[in-house]
């Protein structure tokens, strides 16, 4: 059992690096000093050493990051899972997955998320895919958590990740999600609204 665990925290790693997409800063402007320049003093002479405005303060540095506008609160919605594509390589044939006979973890279910402040999110889901506890982080407009099931030993736990973006008043996206052996593959397009 420990094996499906390890396994589908693998796919889980795979399935990230595939969906992720490149962040930083590319060929942009560096980025700005954090640091002011010390005036220049004469040689000979000592200068008297003042707090300057243009030098941030130790607790301005180490404030906390800006939160994510509009996205804040609890927001909710429904899927309805289908089978998962996994793309392989030319003439490989996959022959773990034409066992899936499509009956384990098809069908609908509802979500519900969480973001704090912080750009925190947690949040749930219940139906086809099973109970499970969402954690993850809101960059911009970009939600992205991880799928963990409440049992991951239960023979039906899924392992996933759970993709999204804002869209004028919704968060739209996806849940991509693999059984412990990495033999179904389950996938269902989301699409959250803000509670009131």
């Amino acid at each position: 059992m420990r094996h499906c665990v390890s396994t589908a925290l693998s796919l889980i790693a795979c399935l990230s690096l595939v969906a992720c997409e490149k962040s930083g800063n590319e060929g942009g402007a560096p980025p700005a000093p954090s640091i002011a320049a010390a005036p220049a003093v004469p040689s000979g002479k000592t200068a008297d050493v003042a707090p300057s405005a243009a030098a941030p303060s130790p607790s301005a540095s180490a404030a906390a990051p800006a939160e994510p506008p509009g996205l804040v609160g609890t927001w909710e919605g429904r899927y309805d899972a289908k089978k998962g594509e996994v793309e392989m390589p030319p003439k490989v044939k996959d022959k773990v997955r034409t066992k899936d006979d499509g009956k384990m973890a098809m069908g609908p279910g509802t979500l519900s998320i969480t973001i704090g402040p912080d750009g925190e999110l947690k949040g749930k889901t219940s139906g086809a895919l099973g109970a499970a506890a969402l954690s993850g982080k809101v960059e911009g407009d970009e939600v992205r958590a991880t799928f963990f099931p409440d049992d991951a030993v239960a023979k039906e736990a899924m392992f996933g990740i759970v993709q999204g973006k804002r869209k004028d008043d919704k968060i739209v996206g996806r849940i991509r999600v693999a059984s412990g052996d990495a033999s179904v593959v389950r996938e269902a397009e989301i699409e959250l609204k803000k509670k009131d």
